[in-house]
Parts: C-alpha cells; structure tokens; sequence
C-alpha cells in the first residue's frame, strides 16, 4: 500500500485562537454605526396573491424606520435575462426577486420587511403587518404535482437520464438474482450554528458595502451590482469567517436583496439577521427524495443490470435538480446494463438547494443500502461483492480513474475494524442483552477543480502574504491554504499568512463541491511559480548574485527560501538577498485573470466546475473514494439505535493539513448519523409550512450521538488532477454513512428500514 503524501507537520487552525478567544468576527458581528435592523414578514399561505397589505400599525410603533413592501420597495432589475444568465457570475436558486409582485409561491415568502432601530422594535412591529391573501389551491407533495412531473435531459450540462446496454434484457432473466427496493430520504435542513445574515451600508448613490455570510463573496459582488446597475468594484462584500454552511450559503438568498433594498428605503446601514425559522423556508434544504433501485446479477455477485430511478421536488421559481443516480450509480460499480432515470415535481414549498453532497449523499445511501441486500441474498459479504464489481474506468464515459486506491480503502478498513470477526446472520451478534451489528459502505465524491487567481507579496524579512476571494467555512481553510502557501513559495509556516473573505482580493470560486483545496491551491501554485519567476529576473541583472547572466527560465526554487539554477546545483541566492540587493521591501506579484467558465445563476452541479478541457481531463475521470465500517448497538426493548464504533478510510489525493483532512471527514460522518437516525424537516400538510423550525424539534446528531471516529488516509497524490496533487475532502465524509449505518441496523436487527431516518418506532 502506498503511502499517504502529506504537506509538512500537522499545525493546529491559525485562526483557532481568534474563534476561541471570540475575536473573530463573523458578518453580522461587524459594529456599523447608526445600523438598523430588518426583521421580516413572512406569507402564511403557500400559493396565491397579496389583497392588501396594512403596514399603518408598524408603521407608528416607536423606532420603525421603514416597512418596505412590494409596492413601495427600491426595485432592483432582474440581474440577468433567462437567455443572458448562463454568461453571469453569482448563484441564485430562486428565480424570484423579494417583493418584486403580488405573488406567493411558497409557505414562508418574505412579503414585507420592517426596519427599526432595534432588532426587538423591528421584530414587534413585523408582527403588526397585516396582509390579505386570496389562497390558491397549493401543490406540496409528488402525488399531487403528479401531472406537472418533467425528466430533465441535463443537470446543467451534465447528462442525468442515462442508458448503457440492455437493462430490460437483465430484468427479466430469470437466471439472475435481482434485489428491487424504494428508499426514501426526507427533507434536510442545513442548519448551520451561524445562522445567515446580511450588513448592507450604501456608502454613496453607487457605492454599497456588504458584510454577508456567504460561501461565495465574489458571487454576491456581482449579483447584487447587477441587480442595482453599479460598478462591479463599486460593490464590496466582506466575510472573513463563516460559521458552518452546509450549502445553504453558496447561493444570494432573498435576505442579501432585502438587507440591500431596505437600507435603501431606510436611509441607514440595515443589518437582516435570518431567524433559526426563516432557515427552513429562506435558505434552501435538501430535497426529500424518493429511489428505486433495481440490482441484478449472477450467483458469484458479477452485477449484470443496473437501474436507478429517482424522484425529487423542486420549487416553481427555482429549477433545482437532486441528480442522485447519475452521482453514485453511474459512477461507483462496473456493470455491463445501466439505466438512470431522475424525474422532479415542482411544489409550493420553499426552494430546494445544494447540501453537503447534492445527489450524491441521498444517492449512495439508496445504492449501498441496496447492494447490501444483494449480498444477503447471495450469500456473499458485503465488501467482497463490492470487490466484485469494483471499476477501474467509469463505468458510464469509459475513463480511467486517476489514483483511485479504493481496494486499499476496504482492506484497511475491515483491517482496522476486525471486519473477519462479523457473523453474517441478522440478530447473531450480541453484548449482554444489546444487540450489535456491523455494516458498511462504500464513499465517493467527484473531484471539482474551478479558476482561481492569487496575489502574493514578500517582504525582505522573508515573510509573505498570499490573498484570494476564497472562503473558511470553519473546515480548517485558512490553515490549509497556509500550509499550501508555506510549501510552494518555500517559506516557514510561520512566516506565511493567508487571506480570505474580502471581494477585493483575486476572484476565489464558490467554497463548494468540495473544490476549494483543488482550486486555490493550484492558484497558490502558480503564483508562487509567478513570484519565483520574478526574484530570478532580478537576481540575473545583479551582478553580486550567483545567478547573474543565467536565463531566468532555467532558474526555479531549490530550497527553502532560495532559487537556483536547474542545470547547476552551486549555484543559488536567497530570496532576502535578492531583495536586499535591489533596494526593495518587497515583491508583489498577481495570477492573470483567467477566462473562467461562467455558470448558471441558479443551480450548482457540473456546468459549476467545468474548465476548458485538459489532455489531462480527457484521459481520467476524477474522483475521490472511501469506505465506512460502523457498529451499532441497540436495546430490542427500546430500540433506539446507538452508533457506537467507526472506522473510515479515504482516498483523496494528498493530505494537505493532516489535522484539519481527519476534521472534515468526522464532521461529515456525524452529519451522516443525523441523516441516518434523526434528521427530517416535517411539514403542515395544509399550509406547507415547516412544523419542525427549531433545533428542538428538528433533530441532529449531538456529543451523546458520536462514538469515537477512526479516520484514515490511503493512496497518493494525484499531480494528474492539479500540481498540488490534493483533492477536496468536504463533502465524501457524510456519502454512505447513512447507508453504513442502515446496513449495521439490519444485520443487528433483521429489519430492514428503507425511509429515513431510522427511528425507534420503525423498528418496533
């Protein structure tokens, strides 16, 4: 087994002692002087128009300063027409401007915004406004949006209704052991601990500063400016950290709009902090799902047939896709017949969005629950049959797989769990009067690489500053990109700093789709390369350096701190020198602005990370790869279960930052035991508003939920993906945890749950 490449030490967050001092400011915490706040009012009605709205109550309650409405709002223009949008930066799923009209489109619309000099004065007077409704007949469930159901071609530009050989053919073989199952997901709210929020400060007619907590500053920046007819430069957006997103703060939501709209109205900053209730119908959730998989194959487990059909909901303002069988089955197994299918009904409840792992979480919890039911009924183990049908291309556009190591996943993972010691048979294995049972699953999560740019300056001390419009979303960022920063421009840790968080610096792509390490990192690979380049143009005009009269191109970093000549190993200078030498403090240095691909405003699948295509693109399919061991124990008494023991093994290219790579692998099983046994956003079948919309009520894994999580690392970097040879690890955490965890239930109890989550009265 190879071993895993990691960059240097593993240090502890460089902003940990600012977030455990409480010195570091989140977007809502910034003190803007003379700042209002804005409280919203929200539709009781799921579908239907606004009669009238009586704002005069609010209006005479001391501190109000303004109740904005759709009939007096600053209107801002539709930032970009349907055929222009796909040319536009920025991320919208909802293709609605607030208080743009008379229309309600979902329980929970923002319909008004009330603005006051205190956030109690503005969320007293919210509660004055009265508005009328005429109700319209609402869709909220996919039986009755069935007449409305479409099956899109594409997910953006990614294929989603797939076909490969003949399924059908295999179906009907009555030779082949064929295992056919629904699972169902319900609808997941993201549930940050920083809820969203929004500053707005217009500091002229034209000029408008953003505090927002955001996953994509650059992406707000042009959104808002767009919709507002101002200077993109003009338009400003700060978030220097982020508590936690999940998804939910990838795209500009209708309270970035309002935050902008009503301190226009108003005069003054306006503050909109998002309630924890208005973050189950104003910021996206994770869209219920429900999947039919159908398995064939022959008695030694050789898969003959796949089929994966998938049913998801969508919003009528909103056109986003769940594209769970195009992200695992035709991905994950080699199989001669695969058949893909993704069907979606648009409903009167607020717009879905991306949560960790769109598609591809719901996806492999269906798949992996369903081919641990084929083992049991060949009589095969579960990671055998998955070696089974293990693929070395992918299996539905025939590449290989760069640096996959997904066999050595298994056999350290059943190594490091005691895998050889699980008894087959349901109910067989006890500790006292508890039930244990062991299960598994397979993790997978494409490989996201998007533009970046980086701007670099060292100083004649040795110090250096790289700065890009990247993100922390408190996955460990900021010490990652350090890290990266230290090793490629050959500097110590200590010596490096990294900035983030401000629109001003060089354009950072969206912190999603676990792409950010990938990306930045190769940004801060090629400034770095930039800033070599330029100390080695200074160095051959001196004609004290060793490296005088040399051609720059053959000069690059030979060791820490020094650049040298490639072809003479005597001969090198130091960075400090150089400068020193040519009379500067510093050397500055910037990555030219790249042709980036421009995607959708409004959904993120593939078209988000799509690049110009590379020789090295064309020969490999880029995915990372992992496995997941787990134990329960559960009370036959009271059966609810207790994950008590994991073990995850995972394969994504060079560790960066050892500390933080295990961080986000545990924090993403965790969120798959809230998946698993806890999670579900329920609604009031007649109003279509959420009935769970606090942490009361909806459920998520907490400290007495989490055993201790064994984390590790195979496999090699992957210099065929980017120069930094890492790919992103965000999100393959929480893929197949579920269906680990589903799959221990069974084999401790025999029952077999399909819907999730797994609560004690499913298994009574």
């Amino acid at each position: 087994m190879a071993q895993t490449s990691v960059v240097g030490p593993a240090p502890s967050r460089v902003d940990g002692r600012l977030k455990v001092t409480g010195a570091a400011k989140y977007s809502v915490e910034f003190e803007i002087p003379k700042c209002a706040y804005g409280w919203p009012v929200e539709s009781n009605i799921a579908k239907g128009k606004i009669l009238s709205i009586d704002t005069s109550a609010a209006q005479s309650t001391p501190g109000v300063l303004a109740v904005v409405t759709h009939q007096n709002a600053p209107k801002p223009k539709e930032p970009a027409g349907k055929k222009e949008r796909e040319l536009t930066d920025g991320i919208r799923n909802e293709e609605h401007l607030p208080l743009s009209d008379d229309n309600v489109h979902y329980a929970g619309q923002y319909v008004a915004l009330v603005v006051a000099r205190t956030i109690e004065q503005a969320r007293y007077a919210a509660a004055l406004v009265k508005v009328s409704y005429a109700p319209e007949e609402p869709l909220l469930t996919m039986d009755s949006a069935e007449h409305k159901a479409e099956k899109p071609k594409k997910n953006n530009d990614e294929r989603v209704q797939l076909k490969k050989g003949d399924v059908d053919r295999a179906l009907k073989d009555s030779a082949l052991v064929k295992v056919e199952n629904t699972y169902s997901t319900p609808t997941e709210t993201h549930n940050p601990i920083e809820m969203s929020g929004t500053i707005a400060v217009w500091e002229s007619e034209d000029k408008l500063t953003l505090y927002d907590a955001t996953q994509f500053v650059k992406g707000v920046q042009s959104l808002i400016a767009r919709a507002h007819g101002l200077e993109i430069e003009n338009v400003r957006v700060i978030c220097p950290f982020v508590g936690g997103a999940f998804g939910c703060k990838g795209a500009v939501w209708p309270h970035v709009f309002l935050a902008v709209m009503g301190a226009k109205a108003a005069g003054v900053p306006v503050k909109v902090h998002v309630p924890r209730k208005s973050m189950f119908t104003g910021t996206g959730h994770r869209t219920p799902t429900a999947q039919t998989i159908s398995l064939v194959a022959a008695r030694n487990g050789k898969l003959q047939a796949m089929q994966h059909v998938t049913h998801t909901l969508t919003s009528p303002i909103g056109d986003y896709t769940e594209s769970c069988g195009a992200r695992s089955t035709a991905v994950m197994y080699q199989s001669p017949a695969i058949r893909v299918e993704e069907i979606i009904y648009p409903v009167n409840i607020a717009t879905p969005t991306f949560m960790r792992a769109p598609g591809e979480c719901p996806g492999t919890y269906a798949l992996e629950c369903a081919f641990d039911e084929l083992s049991y009924a060949l009589k095969m183990d579960p990671v055998a049959l998955r070696l089974a049908n293990h693929a070395d291309n992918h299996p539905t556009k025939n590449l290989p797989f760069s640096a996959k190591h997904l066999k050595e996943c298994y056999s350290l993972g059943a190594e490091k769990f005691g895998w050889n010691k699980r008894n087959p048979q349901p109910r067989s294995m006890r500790e006292g009067e508890l039930l244990v049972g062991w299960g598994m699953a397979t993790a997978t999560y494409p490989a996201h690489k998007m533009n970046a740019e980086a701007k670099v300056q060292l100083r004649a001390d040795g110090s250096a500053t790289v700065q890009c419009a990247t993100h922390d979303l408190g996955t460990g960022a900021y010490t990652a990109f350090t890290q990266i920063s230290s090793e490629q421009l050959g500097i110590p840790f200590e010596k490096a700093t990294f900035e983030l968080g401000k629109s001003d610096f060089p354009f950072g792509p969206v912190a999603g789709g676990s792409n950010s390490t990938g990306s930045v990192g190769t940004a801060i690979y090629e400034v770095a390369q930039l800033l070599h380049k330029a100390l080695a143009h200074l160095a051959v005009k001196d004609s004290k350096s060793p490296l005088y009269n040399l051609w720059p191109n053959d000069i690059a970093m030979v060791a820490p701190g020094h650049i040298g000549s490639k072809l003479d190993n005597q001969k090198s200078d130091a960075y400090i020198d150089i400068l020193r030498r040519a009379g500067r403090d510093s050397i500055e240095v910037e990555t030219e602005q790249k042709e980036r691909w421009n995607w959708p405003t409004f959904l993120w699948p593939s078209a988000f990370f799509k690049e110009k295509e590379s020789s090295e693109k064309k020969k490999f399919a880029f995915q990372s790869w992992g496995a997941h061991f787990v134990e329960v124990k559960i009370d036959p008494l009271l059966p609810r279960v207790q994950v008590t023991r994991v073990v995850s093994v995972m394969n994504c290219g060079r560790v960066v930052s050892a500390k933080t790579a295990r961080s986000q692998i545990l924090g993403g099983f965790v969120m798959g035991i809230g998946m698993a046994l806890a999670e579900a956003t329920e609604y009031d079948p007649k109003t279509g508003m959420p009935a769970t919309r606090n942490l009361a009520d909806y459920h998520v894994a907490t400290n007495a939920d989490v055993p201790l999580i064994d984390v590790y690392f195979v496999g090699e970097p992957d210099y065929a993906f980017n120069p930094i040879g890492a790919r992103g690890m965000g999100e393959i955490g929480i893929t197949g945890a579920a269906a680990a965890i589903a799959n221990a239930v069974y084999h401790a109890t025999g029952k077999r749950v399909r819907d999730l989550p797994i609560t004690p009265d499913k298994l009574i």
